[in-house]
């Protein structure tokens, strides 16, 4: 016949309270207060595991804060084009537009204009991040004047999401 396991469970749950109630009962013959303070450390351990809680939840809260600071801070920044080339001088004679891409952004369209904002060119939409201004276009533009170019971004859907700031080019080739 095998021995009852649940049995031997209850036997060593049996002995390990008996013994610990043996403890108890020490502990009371020597130090009279034992329920007092047994009491005391249970009220402060309770109130020290709130507070440990609370603090756990207010550090994850914090944390989910700054967790909505970083992705609004990584949209607003990826509605930024970053243009890249040319800038400030045009002495080649091809000239190409680079700038840095936009992660929300599907195509773009470069536009260039004069230091009035009219609308010299507008690039029909392209996939790339670099673009090379049409001969015939380019052969307008005089030498020593100022232009304006910039990049805008557009969704799947050709709605803008993302645009550069105007950066100015003076031709001097």
């Amino acid at each position: 016949m095998e021995p009852d396991v649940s049995s031997e469970r209850k036997g060593l749950l049996g002995r390990v309270r008996a013994r610990a109630q043996a403890i108890e009962r020490e502990i009371l013959e020597e130090f009279p207060e034992w329920p007092q303070w047994k009491r005391r450390a249970r009220r402060w351990g309770m109130i020290g595991l709130a507070f440990g809680l609370g603090a756990l939840a207010l550090a994850e809260l914090l944390g989910w804060f700054a967790r909505q600071e970083e992705l609004q801070r990584r949209r607003e920044r990826a509605r930024i084009i970053q243009l890249i080339s040319p800038v400030s001088e045009v002495r080649e004679e091809v000239i190409e537009f680079v700038w840095r891409p936009s992660p929300i952004a599907d195509h773009y369209v470069v536009e260039l204009s004069d230091t009035s904002y009219r609308l010299i060119w507008r690039s029909p939409p392209v996939r790339e991040v670099e673009l090379q201004l049409p001969d015939a276009v380019r052969r307008q533009l005089q030498r020593g004047e100022l232009y304006l170019w910039q990049v805008r971004g557009f969704d799947a859907k050709a709605q803008e999401v993302a645009n550069s700031s105007f950066e100015e080019i003076r031709i001097v080739r």
